[in-house]
């Protein structure tokens, strides 16, 4: 299992966000991971054309047997294609969700690099210099999985389907992606009137856990310099002694 997600704007790069699986990137794992779960059936089988879309072509006046060939048998996504119905469908949808924070100083802690260092009498060792400050949290949220089908059957057996895939397969494998499934939990049944029938329905909801990250470069090494003077009466046995503090505020850096 594979996703991707694109962000065209540079407020995460400006914030030093590597991390944030709430709502987009979560629906995402769910929807892809659904896909690739139903490419391997015959009867509820997807598929997609060039472009990666559903295929979902316009098949007015078609013969049924082209239709099988040329069409997908199940309609996976978060919207519904144009403005048109695709049964049976799973829409996956975002629900709700809040912050969790772990710790009151939201995880924060320091990466360090291992650098060797070589001295001029061919001393080997290595050192640990801090690189980020990493500040973190959680998010608890919910995704509802809706099932639409023209069959009272199809919905059961979908439902069935989808839930098994959720509690035993796709669980580790969206933890390795990076969302938790902490419970799922069936809906109840229903009919809405769709033209002249029926499309009968029913819901599942995933409680998740998942995680936001800041990765904050630390440019400056230098926190403190102490230097120490002493001033006096040369060959007195007691000079005295002025100690000050210089921070890295005070320092003027040359150009080089």
């Amino acid at each position: 299992m594979a996703t991707g997600h694109r962000v065209y704007s540079d407020l995460f790069n400006l914030s030093e966000f590597v991390t944030q699986t709430a709502v987009s990137q979560g629906k995402n794992l769910l929807i892809d991971s659904l896909r690739e779960y139903f490419r391997q059936d015959t009867f509820y089988k997807y598929a997609t054309d060039a472009f990666g879309f559903p295929l979902t072509p316009d098949l007015t006046d078609m013969p049924p047997d082209i239709q099988e060939e040329r069409t997908t048998r199940i309609f996976i996504g978060d919207i519904f294609r144009y403005d048109k119905r695709y049964w049976p469908a799973i829409v996956v949808r975002y629900s709700s969700g809040r912050t969790y924070h772990v710790s009151f100083n939201q995880n924060h802690t320091t990466r360090y690099r291992l650098d060797l260092v070589l001295d001029g009498y061919g001393g080997r060792s290595y050192i640990r210099v801090p690189t980020h400050h990493i500040i973190a949290g959680a998010w608890e949220q919910s995704f509802e999985i809706l099932i639409a089908a023209e069959s009272i059957p199809d919905r059961e057996e979908l439902t069935d389907i989808v839930s098994s895939f959720l509690i035993g397969k796709a669980r580790q494998e969206l933890y390795e992606a990076g969302l938790f499934v902490r419970n799922v939990s069936l809906g109840g049944e229903r009919e809405e009137d769709w033209a002249n029938d029926k499309v009968y329905i029913q819901s599942i909801t995933v409680e998740a856990f998942s995680e936001w990250r800041r990765e904050i470069p630390i440019n400056s090494l230098v926190d403190t310099i102490n230097f120490c003077f002493k001033y006096g009466i040369i060959g007195t046995s007691s000079p005295s002694i002025d100690t000050t503090l210089i921070g890295p505020e005070d320092i003027e850096e040359t150009p080089v």
